[in-house]
């Protein structure tokens, strides 16, 4: 009937989730709330919030805030795939900072006859329009 369910088969690992917070500061690290609506929390070396401002709980390779708890340990979750999934979305942040999983449920599911890549391409355009409309310059 062209009506999709959205199922998030993962959640952001967030600096301010709280067992990401509680990891953080049990490393000495200090974590900051979003500084206004649509912007993520940040890590911080420092009480003062001036050292480093990570936006991210787990990354691979940032050295300077490994000791302080930010770490490159992936959460994994398991779905198993059935008749009834039509598609699966993969993408990253710069994707879904700016796009809620029900609107890319809605341009996937609406370019889908077009073939995959044009409906990957039609969600990537969502994503850059948006984050042009917010951010500025893409």
């Amino acid at each position: 009937d062209g009506t999709f369910q959205v199922m998030n088969l993962t959640i952001d690992q967030n600096p301010d989730l709280p067992e990401e917070q509680a990891r953080i500061e049990k490393m000495g690290g200090f974590v900051s709330p979003p500084p206004e609506p649509g912007l993520s929390a940040r890590v911080w070396l420092d009480p003062e919030c001036t050292q480093i401002g990570l936006a991210m709980a787990r990354s691979i390779g940032d050295h300077a805030v490994k000791e302080i708890g930010v770490i490159a340990d992936p959460v994994v979750s398991f779905h198993d795939v059935t008749p009834e999934d039509e598609f699966v979305i993969f993408a990253t942040d710069g994707v879904w900072e700016f796009v809620s999983s029900e609107e890319a449920v809605q341009v996937v599911s609406s370019m889908l006859d077009r073939g995959a890549t044009r409906a990957c391409q039609a969600l990537i355009e969502t994503a850059a329009a948006k984050w042009h409309d917010e951010e500025g310059d893409y």
